[in-house]
């Protein structure tokens, strides 16, 4: 199997687990008539515990499998990171009211074309990364 697929396989995982711990938490108590219940809570959890195993698993595999490409995955991280910082930085210029009817005249550090430039570069070393990680995902083989 393929890493890409791998990877798909951890979220559909990641989802069924989701759902059931949802389940088990729905279902754990019900009325004393309710004793034939459509969905077993016992079985609901037994599957959850099967299925954090085989995540665990999975998650094993493609944590060795990436080892080549880490430094890739950590600086997508910090870049999409900083692509969020720098899209919270206020870059409000000139002059404003406040409550007291009193006029201020603001003045930014970094004012709203440095941040689109910078944003910019991130986005585009993004791009190149995440390409990068793309075609090694869909040409690695892992042992599942």
């Amino acid at each position: 199997m393929t890493l890409a697929k791998a990877l798909k396989k951890k979220n559909r995982l990641i989802q069924k687990i989701s759902e059931l711990q949802q389940e088990v938490q729905r279902t754990n108590s019900g009325a004393e008539y309710e004793v034939d219940r459509k969905i077993s809570t016992i079985d609901s959890m037994v599957e959850l515990e099967e299925r954090i195993e085989e995540l665990i698993k999975l998650k094993l595999s493609l944590f060795i499998a990436s080892t080549p490409m880490r430094e890739t995955i950590l600086r997508l991280a910090e870049l999409k990171s900083r692509v969020q910082f720098l899209r919270g930085i206020d870059t409000t210029e000139g002059k404003e009211w406040t409550y007291g009817d009193r006029e201020v005249e603001k003045h930014v550090a970094y004012d709203i074309i440095y941040v689109k430039e910078e944003v910019e570069k991130c986005e585009k070393s993004i791009d190149e990364l995440q390409e990068q990680l793309d075609k090694f995902n869909h040409a690695t083989e892992i042992e599942i």
